[in-house]
């Protein structure tokens, strides 16, 4: 399968997940930022992709605003541990003004230093939306 193929179906796995959690108590559009996020993971580039995800531990959302950031720490199927930032601006999503980091957790590192130190809003972790994100990644099929 090439790559193109694959992403299309790792993006068509989340993105069925997403649907299936449309105006259930889980909904919330803060999820379809992090869709866009998932969607963007490259194993090649960042050394795991979306579906590696194995369960979400803490996740932020910055401060309501023209842009949108947010991230996780995941843990991952073979037990490493990483974290993802993403951020999109007034075009949503386009790629003059959006991005995302992501990488692998150092073994004692707890959390990563969060956006801030792009400029990016202010944030706090929110329980409520690792809980949401763990429930959208429990209905993508593997």
């Amino acid at each position: 399968m090439s790559k193109a193929a694959s992403d299309e179906t790792v993006a068509g796995k989340i993105l069925a997940a997403r649907r299936a959690l449309r105006r259930t108590d889980w909904d919330g559009s803060d999820l379809d930022h992090f869709v866009q996020v998932l969607c963007r993971l490259d194993a090649g580039r960042h050394g795991f992709g979306a579906l590696d995800l194995l369960a979400v531990e803490g996740a932020w959302i910055g401060a309501p605003g023209e842009a949108w950031s947010g991230g996780f720490v995941a843990r991952l199927k073979d037990g490493r541990r990483a974290h993802v930032d993403g951020r999109a601006g007034a075009a949503h999503w386009s790629d003059e003004d959006s991005n995302i980091e992501a990488g692998l957790l150092d073994g004692g590192e707890q959390h990563p230093e969060l956006g801030a130190r792009h400029g990016w809003q202010s944030h706090a972790w929110d329980d409520a939306m690792a809980r949401r994100l763990n429930e959208l990644l429990d209905r993508v099929d593997p």
